[in-house]
């Protein structure tokens, strides 16, 4: 009897060795985020998502090479390829980078080119691909361990899909289409097109919107005890508008009557982009001082990092251009990145 007792004791240890072993070999197989994490942005996601800076690396789409994923270091050395995927949107947080690829134009280029479109995860050496949807995709959020993302369907139309980044759960999150470029405490903040673009909440967990502030809005982002946006009623004046007291603030307004169109806030420094008599780029102080203007002409795809703010024109969308993002500027710098063909 105590020899079948020793047996049994025996198998139930290994067993439970082996259900040991196997739950700590796929707890470790793949790493979740914080449920705050974010994945860029909402300046650089509201530019394309083209930059996105990650412990001490810029992940980004090399003009120079069809967009291609590549990465340099945070003071631009270092550059090289990744894949061969033309991205939008870059996502990264812990192991893995996320975007949205976007193939047709190097489907031109190759007979066999898979699937051309969709929200995909690789490690952060650009490997080992997962798909999280092969549909056409807009703006991509990373927001804690969910992918938020445009999803566009000739049948069905333009929703938000939500998706948790192990490509599990992929459901559609909301009915109608939102700019979710702006993700604070839980929530997302946009102006919302279906509201008089009242700038509008969505909760990240229930997806409820909630209007917020009623304004004309364009482009909002939500930081600290700010929201910043584009105030269609007001000339396209940049506004922003504090949330403890509810009180608004201009921060700029050209004086000839013109537009800012476009702006990137990164810390205490905003860039926009005017268009008008002085047509151009400008950078100023989070709080409207210090107004800087910087370069002449439509620029687009602002896409600022923690050293360099980058930046192209329209009519030329193969070069590329930075300037300091804190520092000084004393000269805008056409940056050339060496490509991976």
């Amino acid at each position: 009897m105590k020899k079948i007792i020793t047996i049994i004791v025996s198998i139930v240890a290994v067993i439970a060795l082996a259900g040991g072993l196997t739950f700590s070999y796929f707890s470790t197989r793949f790493k979740y985020n914080s449920k705050t994490a974010v994945g860029n942005t909402a300046g650089n996601l509201n530019n394309k998502g083209r930059f996105c800076e990650y412990d001490g690396k810029i992940y980004f789409a090399n003009p120079y090479d069809d967009g291609h994923l590549y990465v340099m270091n945070s003071d631009c050395s270092n550059a090289r390829a990744l894949n061969t995927d033309s991205v939008y949107y870059i996502n990264v947080c812990g192991n893995y980078i996320y975007y949205v690829r976007n193939n047709l134009s190097s489907a031109k280029e190759n007979s066999f080119t898979g699937q051309m479109f969709g929200v995909y995860r690789t490690d952060l050496d650009g490997q080992n691909a997962d798909t999280i949807t092969t549909t056409k995709s807009g703006i991509a959020t990373l927001y804690g361990n969910d992918i938020f993302y445009q999803y566009y369907n000739a049948n069905e139309g333009m929703y938000v899909y939500k998706a948790g980044i192990d490509g599990k759960d992929d459901k559609k999150f909301s009915s109608k289409v939102y700019n979710l470029a702006s993700v604070y405490n839980g929530k997302f903040y946009f102006a919302d097109t279906y509201n008089k673009n009242y700038i509008s909440t969505l909760d990240a967990s229930t997806g409820n919107v909630s209007a917020y502030f009623n304004v004309n809005a364009y482009l909002v982002d939500a930081a600290d005890n700010y929201i910043y946006y584009i105030d269609l009623d007001k000339g396209y004046a940049l506004m922003r508008l504090n949330t403890s007291n509810k009180t608004l603030e201009q921060l700029y307004s050209p004086a000839d009557g013109g537009k800012v169109i476009n702006y990137n806030r990164y810390g205490n420094k905003i860039f926009f982009q005017v268009e008008g008599t002085n047509t151009g780029l400008y950078r100023m102080n989070a709080d409207g001082t210090q107004i800087e203007y910087i370069a002449a002409g439509n620029v687009s795809t602002i896409n600022c990092t923690s050293q360099y703010t980058f930046f192209q024109y329209y009519e030329d969308n193969e070069t590329l251009y930075r300037i300091p993002t804190v520092n000084p500027i004393t000269k805008v710098e056409e940056i050339k990145i060496k490509t991976g063909k």
